[in-house]
């Protein structure tokens, strides 16, 4: 049920469907198998229903993220028609928000909206809402903003009840952040902030997933203005980080809230445990990469045991990552800065055997299971930083934490900690890893997600959050079949923390912390910077060697790296210059400022790069070495090009046998020029024949120039001399036998 997640990834635009057609989404299989005999096993109905909604809805994403963006003809008639089609209603609006996200909602017609939204089935609001707001992001469309804000209570007047369901909420919260991405807009954060810390109903669940998505929301609505805000965001966003007496609602909210009844009893202080982790994932995006020191001064880790006690561990992982996120040009692809978030005191105690001396000081459960979270936060952030770059130091710290944490997962040794803990981070790094690597195919990570996924039953930990995130890291590991990566812009870092955020369902069903749509928003950092290079001539793909030059990545600025494409390139704003320099090719030069849009039009349309063959050169694919490309420069160029290669006996004895194949071939031809030559001095012919007549000299050792004095000098020592091998003076010889012809 975990795999049409990691499916969408795979298959992210690849497809064209016939709109002619049904568009077909796969049948998603929930039966069972018992071992021996081998017994299809069915669950019961009711049972199914319950536990398949979400699934469903995945398989639907799934279905229609395979759809390319440029595809004609995708309108509100053809998604109307498909709504009859044989899919459940789930499916249908796992295959809205999907089309929502490759941005062909955006013209979608009001009257087909309220079709869809009138009809109060959770999933197909969840679906149209996300997806709406998807292809307008950032836009501040007016019509959106009316139609969210008749889902979110803080944006209409206090004497207006809602009814609807939390999970239609939630998405509509996540929607007006989308829509306002990036534009602080002033009275959209306030409302927001207020979400953060609205008091609990007794007739809605999740209400922790609430209070998270209008954190995330505001993060995304004030992204990287931290500086431009007025001082009651950010201390409100640290009163409900660390928490604090309930504030009294005042205006609006006081009318709201005192004519309800809440049997909910949460004394007088602010819940920490609702509130925390949606207000500090705002205060990171919202201070994203400006190095604000009083921020980060509010993230800072306890240092004693005492005050390690009072923060929960996972909320440690939470202020690593924002930290880190502040503080984004620091973070370093190095163990030291690993674990350089490390307190003194978990420094100290972390991965202690429990002794009486230092059980006596120390509780080790609690500094361990904090060690584990702020090397998972450390771990997230490196991630998110070298998102889609393959960066070699980032990715080979990350795969040896995930190592050491798959070690940790096993029973015996997950006990000391907590098995929810190590599976946790394990997951977190496993994401963190891919994200690195995404569309890479690496292999090594390959087999780690293949060991995760492969555990199964409550005993070794294994849960549904935790096969949904081996899956999403085998996902992004081949994003869109290998042609799509990551970005690590500040909107694509935003998608990312939600759509990875660190806290995973336990069952299908889950939404309680976590809302599962939100999973699918990775669509937004996704971008293609693949590079296929193919013969104009032949219309095949091939591989060419380009050379890249860097502008401002900190680690590279100024360098030229070659890679063979076809590949990934890095992020083309840490690019000034991309040429394609291959011997066997002529060169292109990408250069900013010059025809660098022109590059990107390419990989935006996914398109293909137009090279065009040297003459006397051969594909890689024909010659992977470079033999017989070589011989034939050497043989048909206009300036013959000394060479010498590393060759062995078998090799050389190869490449003498086809020279003398070929030169047999020309010598019928060359018969005329050489009996001209030896005639009149000197021959009139074209540059290819010229040196095909000088590599026949030279192949066959016969001195030249040659006039008659050398010929009678030749005839007379032709049987004693020494310098010249015999099949050259049989090849005088029948030159010579020619000439008296």
């Amino acid at each position: 049920m975990a795999l049409p997640v990691a499916r969408g990834m795979f298959t992210l635009r690849t497809s064209t469907p016939m709109i002619t057609d049904y568009f077909t989404i796969p049948w998603l299989v929930i039966a069972g198998k018992t071992p021996s005999p081998e017994t299809i096993v069915q669950l019961i109905c009711y049972v199914a229903r319950k536990i398949s909604v979400w699934p469903l809805f995945h398989n639907g994403v799934a279905a229609g993220l395979c759809i390319h963006p440029d595809v004609a003809n995708i309108d509100s008639t053809w998604i109307v028609y498909n709504r009859e089609s044989e899919c459940t209603r789930e499916e249908h609006s796992g295959f809205l928000m999907a089309l929502g996200l490759n941005g062909y909602l955006k013209n979608f017609p009001r009257l087909n909206v309220q079709e869809y939204l009138k009809d109060s089935c959770e999933v197909i609001n969840v679906g149209v809402l996300l997806g709406l707001s998807a292809s307008h992001c950032g836009t501040m469309n007016v019509l959106m903003t009316r139609l969210l804000s008749s889902y979110v209570e803080t944006l209409l007047p206090p004497n207006i009840k809602l009814d609807i369901k939390q999970n239609v909420q939630i998405a509509a919260l996540m929607g007006v952040g989308l829509v306002y991405q990036g534009t602080a807009n002033r009275h959209i954060s306030h409302a927001l902030l207020t979400e953060i810390g609205r008091p609990p109903r007794p007739d809605k669940k999740n209400h922790e997933s609430y209070s998270l998505a209008a954190g995330l929301a505001l993060g995304l609505v004030m992204l990287g203005s931290g500086g431009d805000v007025s001082a009651n965001i950010p201390n409100t966003l640290h009163y409900y980080m660390v928490g604090g007496h309930t504030r009294l609602f005042s205006g609006a909210q006081e009318d709201r809230y005192k004519s309800r009844s809440y049997p909910i009893w949460e004394n007088d202080s602010i819940n920490i445990n609702v509130t925390t982790p949606g207000a500090t994932i705002a205060l990171g995006l919202m201070y994203f990469n400006t190095g604000n020191r009083a921020v980060v001064e509010w993230m800072q880790l306890p240092d004693t045991q005492y005050l390690l006690e009072d923060i929960r561990p996972d909320f440690l992982l939470l202020r690593v990552l924002v930290k880190s996120l502040i503080l984004w040009e620091d973070i370093e692809p190095t163990e030291s800065w690993i674990f350089s978030h490390l307190p003194n005191i978990v420094n100290k105690y972390r991965l202690q055997k429990p002794t009486p001396k230092v059980t006596q000081n120390v509780d080790l459960d609690t500094i361990n299971q904090a060690y584990y979270n702020i090397i998972a936060g450390a771990c997230m952030a490196l991630g998110l930083r070298y998102a889609g770059t393959a960066n070699k130091n980032a990715f080979k710290i990350l795969y040896n934490h995930t190592r050491m944490f798959l070690k940790l997962s096993h029973p015996t040794k997950a006990k000391f900690v907590g098995k929810s803990t190590i599976e946790t981070c394990l997951n977190i790094i496993l994401l963190s890893t891919a994200m690195v690597m995404a569309g890479t195919g690496d292999l090594d990570i390959m087999r780690i997600c293949r060991r995760v996924r492969t555990r199964l039953g409550p005993a070794a930990g294994g849960t549904y959050g935790s096969h949904l995130a081996a899956h999403m890291a085998l996902g992004l590991l081949f994003l869109g079949g290998g042609k799509y990566t990551l970005s690590n812009s500040p909107s694509a870092v935003a998608a990312l923390i939600i759509s990875l955020f660190p806290k995973f369902p336990t069952h299908s069903d889950d939404n309680r912390c976590h809302l599962q749509a939100l999973r699918h928003l990775y669509v937004l950092a996704a971008e293609p910077r693949i590079i296929l290079p193919r013969d104009i001539d032949t219309g095949q793909y091939c591989y060419a060697t380009i050379h890249l030059t860097f502008e401002t990545d900190r680690e590279a600025a100024g360098q030229e790296i070659s890679l063979q494409a076809p590949c990934l390139l890095p992020q083309l704003c840490s690019l000034k210059r991309i040429e394609l320099k291959d011997t066997r090719y002529w060169t292109i030069i990408f250069e900013k400022h010059h025809n660098w849009q022109q590059l990107k039009n390419m990989l935006e349309r996914r398109d293909f790069l137009s090279i065009k063959q040297r003459a006397g050169c051969l594909s890689y694919l024909e010659d992977p070495h470079g033999y017989r490309s070589l011989m034939a420069q050497t043989l048909t160029t206009e300036n013959a090009i000394a060479w010498a290669a590393r060759l062995d006996l078998e090799n050389m004895l190869a490449i003498k046998q086809k020279m003398a194949v070929i030169l047999d071939k020309w010598e019928h031809d060359m018969k005329p020029l050489i009996k001209q030559y030896l005639t009149n001095g000197m021959v009139q012919a074209d540059t290819i024949s010229l040196a095909r007549m000088c590599a026949y000299f030279i192949f066959y050792g016969i001195p030249y120039p040659i006039d008659d004095k050398t010929i009678s000098n030749w005839v007379m020592t032709m049987q004693r001399s020494s310098d010249i091998s015999n099949i050259a003076l049989y090849k005088l010889y029948k030159i010579l036998q020619t000439r008296t012809l």
